[in-house]
């Protein structure tokens, strides 16, 4: 039998129904407008309140927790957004999130599109949540997008709790390891992890065990292999993690990744070093050849320590572009698509860096120093005070458009007469007559050193004359 409601009850009757269909609709549309599924449980938990009983704290407060923000500090990162630095003040006493006495560029001179942060007013430091770096199905939900300039990397990550900063590295190792503006030591204990996993892998699927890899030499497993030698590959990563694993080695591994053909390795820390270059290979250098250019990175750090025993010297090996062929070596090509990542580095090396200001060289030999010259002429230039060109066919310009923290004498050339880049067309492809200035530094050469040789020994501990110049140079005399 009907019942006929009364007034008041109709009306009662008719607002809780608009106002659950209004609230179920703030719900889909907060959930689909944010795109935050994080979000749903407690839209959800608050609606059912406020439909039960309208006269709840949860109706009356606009769902008291909802918005509530995690502890940031111990708690687990937030997935849709990596958190940013506090904001810097003006008193130069306050916790900036930086290394004290941090050596930066000038804004001026700062990487085209680096945005080097400048000093905003004077105000309690907050953690706010970065605008366009995170997200998407594939890219990193922790950490920075590849892309990001190493000061707003450094930046993050000074503002990470040491919470923060472990799951980053338990969660996405890969995504931070060899990403310009994180710490020195920090990469290298991810791309330990990295290459101890990789040569387990490949020495499973290729039926050996470390010591039978190293039993071969590099002849024997490059050109034309013997039966049963490992491949080059594996060969290469045993025996670059026989010698950083070695007792008192100081090596850091600054970026490993063979699909990519990066290799970039440190002898000695960069970060605390008072002396820190940079050697940047020429034609036909893959990521497998670096424990060969680890080992003139060595060389030169010899050298170094030679001329000042007192100072912390650091000098790295960076296989960090594609290098061209030898049909490839007479364009700039290769040169204008590793400079940016050159200039990241670079600049890096100056964000990370603890205590007072590093005295840094960029080496390039042979088509590297084609690499080091369009770094150099970006309208950011080259964050480095000393530039060496070894057996250099040009930097694509004259000297006097290389754009960096020293000056024109700062600038430093050596070719042997014997180098076979004399005799080149190579030298009028890369401008070869732009290195002529009388400003520029000419570093003394042996009468027979060849292209490969200038970072030869004479023998252990006895450097040739040109080891010794660049030595000198890094070690800044």
């Amino acid at each position: 039998m009907l019942r006929l409601v009364p007034r008041g009850e109709r009306g009662a009757s008719f607002i809780e129904y608009g106002a659950t269909v209004l609230l179920v609709a703030g719900i889909v549309g907060a959930v689909f407008l944010a795109d935050v599924p994080a979000r749903v449980e407690g839209l959800i938990s608050h609606g059912v309140e406020c439909v039960a009983d309208p006269r709840t704290e949860a109706c009356e407060g606009g769902g008291g927790g909802s918005d509530a923000q995690p502890d940031q500090e111990d708690g687990p990162l937030d997935r849709r957004a990596a958190p940013q630095a506090p904001q810097r003040g003006s008193d130069p006493g306050e916790d900036t999130g930086r290394p004290q006495n941090a050596d930066l560029p000038t804004e001026e001179n700062a990487p085209q599109d680096a945005d080097a942060p400048s000093a905003p007013e004077e105000q309690t430091p907050t953690r706010v949540q970065p605008v366009g770096w995170f997200g998407g199905d594939e890219g990193p939900e922790l950490a920075p997008d590849p892309e990001t300039k190493p000061d707003q990397v450094n930046d993050w990550w000074e503002g990470l709790s040491q919470a923060e900063r472990e799951e980053v590295m338990e969660e996405e190792p890969e995504h931070i390891r060899n990403l310009d503006g994180i710490p020195a030591e920090v990469r290298d204990e991810l791309n330990r992890e990295f290459l101890d996993a990789e040569v387990e892998r490949m020495l499973e699927e290729e039926g050996l065990s470390a010591d039978e890899v190293l039993d071969y030499d590099l002849d024997q497993v490059r050109d034309n292999p013997v039966p049963g030698a490992p491949s080059l590959e594996l060969w290469e990563m045993t025996k670059l993690q026989r010698t950083v694993g070695q007792d008192g080695s100081d090596h850091y591994i600054m970026g490993l990744d063979p699909e990519e053909g990066r290799a970039i390795v440190s002898a000695g820390n960069p970060d605390t070093a008072d002396n820190v270059a940079t050697l940047v290979p020429g034609t036909g250098i893959e990521w497998t050849a670096i424990n060969g250019q680890l080992g003139r990175a060595e060389n030169v750090r010899g050298a170094a320590e030679r001329f000042d025993e007192e100072a912390d010297h650091a000098v790295i090996s960076w296989i960090g572009y594609d290098s061209p062929n030898r049909l490839q070596a007479p364009w700039g090509g290769k040169a204008d698509d590793g400079k940016d990542d050159l200039q990241d580095f670079q600049y890096g090396l100056r964000v990370t860096h603890e205590g007072g200001p590093s005295n840094n060289t960029l080496i390039g030999h042979s088509y590297g120093s084609v690499v080091v010259g369009h770094a150099a002429q970006n309208d950011s230039g080259a964050y480095v005070d000393n530039i060496i060109l070894v057996g250099s066919p040009g930097v694509g310009g004259p000297v006097e458009e290389l754009n960096f923290d020293g000056d024109i004498e700062d600038i430093h050339i050596a070719m042997s007469d014997e180098d076979w880049i004399n005799n080149s067309p190579l030298k009028g492809f890369h401008d070869y007559d732009g290195l002529d200035h009388p400003d520029v530094s000419r570093i003394r050469t042996g009468d027979d050193t060849e292209h490969d040789a200038y970072f030869n020994q004479e023998k252990k501990d006895e450097d040739t004359i040109e080891l010794r110049q660049f030595g000198e140079i890094v070690a800044g005399g």
